[in-house]
């Protein structure tokens, strides 16, 4: 496990980095697309939300308000937690189809989420939305970026291999991201547990909700780069 954290994900996380940025500006320009979209054509919201959270928004109150009065914050956090690990697994294996699929399902969830922030800023209800998301959502969205690059590397494996089978290619990059997959995965149990007990809860003021999100975001900055916190370092200090 030591060398796993310490030499295989910061690699993986290496070589992965150009990918991951790219992924990430994907995200964000879709999801400025979303917002101009829906700002100048308001109507559209139907196509990337329900019925259900449309009403709740018009009625001044987001679909999240009361959600933890009518399921408990454990019961939320496995729904959530199976939920993100399902978008990030659809990322990595929509590489498949040579690459197409993960930028589709990134440019998907960007657009939707600029769509979502577009609705309900021109309802008031943009800051309370942003005090929703911001707890869990700087991980979680990373690690959709992440997952996408990894989509998009296994994708490139197959359209350009660099071994003699494109098989071989596949296995070889697999093996190589697996561990960085493996941490996102335990990112996402984070995330989902955050989701699930902090962000409904209107108990935790904005700026812990900052705090927690912030922190949780450098801890995962820690793992991919494989540096320690200076209390780990002063810990492991002769």
């Amino acid at each position: 496990m030591s060398a796993l954290l310490r030499d295989e994900v910061p690699a993986a996380a290496r070589e992965l980095a150009p990918r991951i940025v790219w992924m990430a500006c994907l995200m964000a320009a879709s999801a400025a697309a979303g917002w101009w979209l829906i700002t100048t054509y308001p109507t559209l919201i139907s196509l990337v939300a329900s019925e259900e959270m449309i009403e709740h928004v018009e009625s001044g109150s987001l679909w999240t308000d009361g959600i933890i009065n009518v399921t408990p914050s454990s019961v939320l956090s496995v729904r959530i937690l199976s939920n993100n690990i399902v978008v990030s697994l659809f990322a990595v294996c929509a590489g498949l189809l040579f690459g197409l699929g993960t930028f589709y399902l990134i440019a998907l969830n960007g657009l939707m989420l600029g769509a979502l922030f577009a609705f309900v800023g021109q309802h008031g209800l943009a800051l309370p939305l942003f005090k929703f998301i911001i707890a869990h959502g700087m991980v979680e969205l990373s690690v959709i970026c992440i997952a996408g690059a990894i989509g998009l590397s296994i994708g490139e494996s197959l359209i350009r291999p660099t071994h003699p089978t494109r098989r071989e290619s596949f296995q070889h990059c697999v093996t190589r991201v697996a561990p960085l997959m493996a941490v996102c995965a335990l990112l996402l149990i984070g995330s989902g547990f955050i989701e699930g007990f902090v962000s409904p809860d209107p108990l935790f003021p904005l700026w812990s909700r900052v705090t927690i999100g912030v922190s949780y975001w450098i801890l995962m900055l820690l793992v991919l780069t494989g540096r320690r916190s200076p209390a780990e370092s002063a810990l492991h200090a002769p």
